[in-house]
């Protein structure tokens, strides 16, 4: 008989486990919401109006589901609610040529590959993809009847490309003042001689010296023709100006690699915040109409890091500083993920592209418990008051990056996360294939 209590007493203290893990997969069950078409996500439509940000995520860099489906939803914001840009999670110069052919501007590439050739650094297969080629195609055709102010853009947020940004900073102060130019050139050549990060690196952890002052004066030399009527307010000065600043973000970014913790990823994450605040500066007017955008990254971008393990070692993330800047109300995060399939990734940094198999999300992941639902392709709405105390815990949540080994998978894939104080919504699928690469 005394047996008998143990066992009893052992599985009673056991049951407010299993029941609280029964409890989260069975409201996730009741509320997932199976969608087929672009219709089917009236539910996240109608909670998005004139929120300054539009934050769509992604589980990888290589999966072909979220590439059309963030485009199918932001061809409804464009169309619908007056979005006026989508910025990406890739650098500022090729995408200012993309930019430049969606919006019809004067010397821009002459069709959509010589645009798409824009994109030339690793990892190709992220923005070199027929998903992203029909959107920019779309966008295309979108803007050609409308005015010029009204065209819809097309940037990235991206801070990687500094060798570019200092060079079309210095053309561009070619056109309208020579001699700054030439100054522009001479402070630059501080950075530009490194061809390689590594190198600039050695130096600085060898002599203490960096080019910080040199990029910085670049930026205060583009600033000073802003009294130009001319110039101030224009898309070459716009461009100047951002290109500038992304120079000077890139080297503090690289710089903070000699330094522990999160410094590094934190000046990128505020490269991507400082961009989207200046295009939805610059798409507002004089009348206080206000510009708002869509932003693609990867869901550790987009996500607020404060509702995960990278709040811990101090990491920040355009999704936690969007949200401080604008307000909560005015920003609007969409997480995706995959419970397995295949993906697109590389074994290390400027490797070769691998079609990998995504394994089985593990147990006890929120992939899992949304593998639990009946339909193959499910979104949950946070506003919900039942999910938002049920989905309340902090639970593993995939994330593969361009690098990835499908045998490691449980060392570092998956980022503990409170998925209702992350995101505003979640689009899920069971299973998720390839990019369709152009190259």
């Amino acid at each position: 008989m005394k047996n008998v209590f143990v066992i009893v007493a052992f599985l009673f203290a056991l049951s407010p486990l299993q029941l609280l893990a029964q409890d989260v997969e069975d409201v996730v069950r009741e509320h997932a919401i199976p969608f087929e078409e672009v219709a089917d996500f009236e539910g996240i439509f109608s909670e998005i109006s004139d929120q300054r940000l539009v934050l769509m995520g992604e589980a990888t860099h290589g999966t072909s589901e979220f590439y059309h489906w963030r485009a199918e939803l932001s061809k409804y914001l464009i169309e619908e609610k007056g979005y006026n840009f989508i910025a990406v999670e890739g650098d500022w110069p090729a995408f200012s040529r993309i930019n430049e052919y969606v919006k019809h501007k004067p010397g821009a590439p002459a069709n959509i590959d010589e645009a798409m050739n824009a994109i030339d650094r690793w990892p190709l297969w992220m923005w070199r993809n027929h998903e992203f080629k029909g959107l920019v195609e779309w966008l295309r055709d979108y803007n050609q009847d409308l005015p010029q102010e009204e065209r819809v853009g097309l940037y990235g947020v991206d801070l990687y490309a500094k060798q570019q940004a200092m060079q079309d900073v210095v053309a561009w102060l070619e056109e309208v003042d020579a001699d700054l130019s030439v100054a522009a050139d001479q402070n630059y050549r501080c950075l530009s001689r490194f061809s390689e990060v590594r190198d600039y690196l050695t130096r600085v952890h060898q002599t203490g010296d960096d080019c910080s002052g040199d990029v910085e004066a670049v930026l205060e030399q583009v600033r000073g023709l802003s009294d130009d009527p001319q110039i101030e307010g224009s898309w070459g000065y716009f461009n100047a100006e951002q290109n500038a600043k992304l120079v000077i973000n890139a080297e503090r970014h690289f710089r903070a690699n000699l330094e522990p913790g999160a410094a590094a990823w934190n000046h990128r994450a505020g490269h991507f915040e400082l961009t989207a605040k200046r295009l939805i500066r610059y798409y507002s007017d004089e009348n206080n109409v206000n510009g708002k955008g869509i932003v693609w990254a990867h869901n550790t971008h987009i996500g607020d890091a404060r509702a995960t393990d990278m709040a811990r070692q101090g990491a920040q993330n355009i999704g936690h500083l969007s949200r401080e800047r604008w307000g909560d109300e005015n920003v609007y995060a969409i997480g995706f993920g995959t419970y397995r399939g295949e993906v697109f990734a590389a074994r290390e940094w400027e490797g070769q592209r691998e079609q990998m198999a995504i394994p089985e999300a593990q147990t006890d992941t929120w992939e899992w418990i949304l593998n639990q639902t009946d339909a193959d392709q499910v979104y949950l709405l946070f506003s919900n008051p039942e999910l938002q105390q049920a989905l309340g815990n902090s639970i593993p949540h995939r994330a593969i990056g361009v690098t990835y080994n499908p045998s490691q998978e449980g060392q570092g894939n998956f980022v503990g996360t409170v998925l209702p104080e992350r995101y505003n919504a979640f689009i899920y699928f069971r299973e998720t294939g390839v990019l369709d690469p152009l190259d």
